[in-house]
């Protein structure tokens, strides 16, 4: 591995993967630019660039071949090594990501190169992402969609931008598209394989498991499988990533989130038994009814490290939500949702990093793949009629859906595509509590917010009609198809948020999003999984189980809620809301009506709607200015005689 001179520019990390090719010398000049390090293919030609840090890469090489591992991961260079086939570095990806020595522990790209040939890939919850383009007559890999396009001069896809309004009820394969043009995306669980000509096609590596298993027999999987993840985090030993770092076997100092809710204590309790000393972060919420401080003082109180340090931080000494919003696509290759609490996320990040702590644990990820949602109910009816009906009376009367609807829906046998392709006949909005049951192939239907225009309605009509020719569901039932979709879902936010924090000094991680802890969720029955009369049923008997968390603390059934700091965040930045919406890009577009869109944001949001609904639209302005500017037609246009 060779290092360039360093990069100027924090929290910028990056890689790009370069065919084994004479021809791919001129993409390498193009990227090299930016980039401060790298890794030559065997022939010595360069095969990964970018910025990372140092402990972020490991590499093996085995005769002709090399691999490398990209990110947090259990194995050292000499257990890579001991994993590489001398003949078949591409094939050895398969078993260094599930095999026995190994195991899918950890959060990381796998890379391998030989003869000519590549394979690239990320992870299956798509936490850990690749891109492609065709840059100096080669086709490069990138983690960075924003890279790729920088080095490519692409344009921006206008469709694609309104798609971007419907977040986060963009349905399956359209979410992962980036918005550039040129630019593709390598599909989560999916590896890209480069031939020695430089021809590129995929191959899908993970399957989803089929939801067989039984409670307790899930909860065994899953107990080790978190186990695994939070040692990793603790030890700090292997390939770090991204803060992962080596700490001489001692673990260092890291943070958790310690809200006293299961998926966070769930972590405190594991992360407590490693070698690492455990700062305990708990947020204190503006609402007299969070009730999250009185359980974390009591979870706390039971840690079984004398050393833990339990900190609390209300959350009227961070920035306000919304803070910093005419800059909050900034530095990310994507719109994102967080785009609110990136000024407090940040500020958390930089009080834990002045504390010594080297990375953050964050319980995001467990509502995803611990609960299904109620597509559920569409598929356990087919498959355990008696249990379903029982769910369903208990779902329809809080839910309050209309009788007729429901049995309509749960009658309702359409494809995925042909269900994709009806959702663009309605595109409006869907008011809360309005008795739709929600049954379908995802927990809404696809919509557009009453700001937007014709054209962007037009838009994303023609993007769902052209997927729906050939879109196949991520599984064959709608409720683990829509647990899958969750997932995906889930996963484009935190990516984005630990950019964010890592650029304040201090990476976080997500053990839920780990491959083998969603794996060991998803393999539990999901009327198991999910329950009406019980919450977090398969946590709750993972952590049980093991005695790793009491079960006075296992017992909570309420969950703080932080719609008190958005309100006042709304009010706070009202000026820099009001500058954000004066001209927006999304109006300069025809995308959106933007005296609606001003009004739903100043008047404090209208009733009955959605606030990710608001947020995804603020998301997709900010972004367009972050990477389209005062000349957004032209950034958005320009390619587009080249498209």
């Amino acid at each position: 591995m060779s290092v360039m001179p360093e990069c100027t520019t924090p929290g910028s990390g990056w890689f790009a993967v370069l065919p084994d090719c004479d021809a791919a010398r001129a993409a390498a000049a193009v990227l090299g630019t930016t980039a401060t390090r790298l890794v030559e293919h065997a022939s010595g030609r360069p095969w990964l660039v970018g910025q990372w840090a140092e402990d972020e890469v490991t590499v093996a090489t085995v005769g002709g071949g090399r691999v490398a591992v990209v990110g947090l991961s259990p194995l050292t260079g000499p257990r890579l090594t001991a994993l590489v086939r001398h003949d078949d570095a591409l094939g050895s990806l398969d078993r260094i990501g599930a095999g026995p020595n190994a195991g899918p522990t950890g959060s990381c790209h796998l890379l391998a190169s030989q003869s000519g040939r590549l394979r690239s890939q990320g992870t299956a919850s798509g936490l850990r992402r690749l891109f492609s383009a065709r840059l100096a007559g080669v086709v490069v890999a990138c983690d960075r969609a924003d890279v790729l396009a920088t080095a490519v001069d692409a344009g921006i896809d206008e469709r694609l931008v309104a798609l971007r309004l419907m977040d986060p009820l963009i349905p399956h394969p359209l979410a992962e598209r980036p918005l550039w043009r040129g630019v593709s995306a390598v599909p989560a669980g999916t590896a890209l394989l480069t031939d020695a000509a430089g021809n590129t096609r995929t191959r899908r590596w993970w399957q989803p498991p089929e939801p067989e298993l039984s409670l307790g027999e899930g909860a065994e999987l899953l107990a080790g499988a978190l186990t695994d993840a939070v040692a990793l985090r603790t030890a700090g030993g292997g390939s770090g990533g991204s803060g992962g770092g080596r700490a001489g076997g001692s673990g260092g100092v890291i943070s958790s989130d310690l809200s006293g809710g299961l998926d966070s204590t769930s972590l405190c309790f594991l992360a407590a038994r490693g070698p690492a000393r455990l700062l305990a972060l708990t947020l204190t919420g503006a609402d007299p009814a969070n009730d999250d401080l009185a359980w974390a003082h009591r979870a706390a109180a039971h840690l079984p490290d004398p050393n833990t340090e339990h900190h609390v931080l209300p959350t009227a000494d961070l920035p306000p939500h919304y803070t910093g919003v005419l800059h909050a696509g900034e530095g990310v290759d994507e719109p994102f949702t967080g785009g609110r609490v990136r000024a407090p996320f940040a500020e958390t990040a930089r009080r834990m990093a002045a504390l010594g702590s080297r990375l953050h644990l964050s319980g995001e990820g467990a509502d995803q793949i611990l609960s299904a949602r109620t597509p559920y109910l569409h598929t356990t009816l087919r498959a355990r009629p008696r249990t379903a009906l029982t769910h369903l009376r208990a779902t329809v009367s809080t839910q309050r859906w209309r009788l007729l609807p429901t049995l309509r829906a749960l009658a309702d046998r359409r494809s995925y595509g042909r269900w994709l392709a009806d959702s663009a006949r309605d595109l409006s909005p869907v008011l809360a509590l309005d008795g739709t049951p929600a049954l379908g192939w995802q927990p809404l239907r696809p919509q557009l917010p009453p700001w937007a225009g014709p054209d962007a309605a037009a838009a994303v009509r023609e993007l769902l009609w052209q997927s729906a020719l050939e879109a196949e569901p991520l599984a064959p039932t709608r409720g683990q198809h829509e647990a899958l979709w969750s997932v995906r879902n889930g996963a484009r936010l935190a990516r984005q948020l630990t950019r964010v924090t890592s650029e304040a000094g201090l990476p976080t991680h997500y053990p839920f999003y780990d491959d083998s802890v969603v794996e060991a969720a998803l393999s539990v029955r999901l009327d198991e999984r999910t329950t009406p009369f019980v919450y977090k049923p398969l946590l709750v008997r993972a952590m049980g189980m093991r005695q790793v968390v009491p079960a006075e603390l296992l017992a909570r059934r309420t969950k703080g809620e932080y719609s008190a700091e958005m309100q006042h965040g709304l009010r706070t930045r009202r000026a820099d809301l009001a500058e954000l919406l004066d001209r927006p890009l999304l109006a300069t577009l025809g995308l959106v009506d933007a005296d609606a869109l001003r009004r739903a944001c100043l008047s404090m949001f209208p009733p009955r709607l959605s606030p990710v609904t608001l947020e995804a639209t603020l998301a997709v302005e900010t972004w367009l200015r972050a990477h389209a500017g005062p000349t957004a037609s032209t950034a958005v246009n320009g390619s587009e005689a080249a498209a």
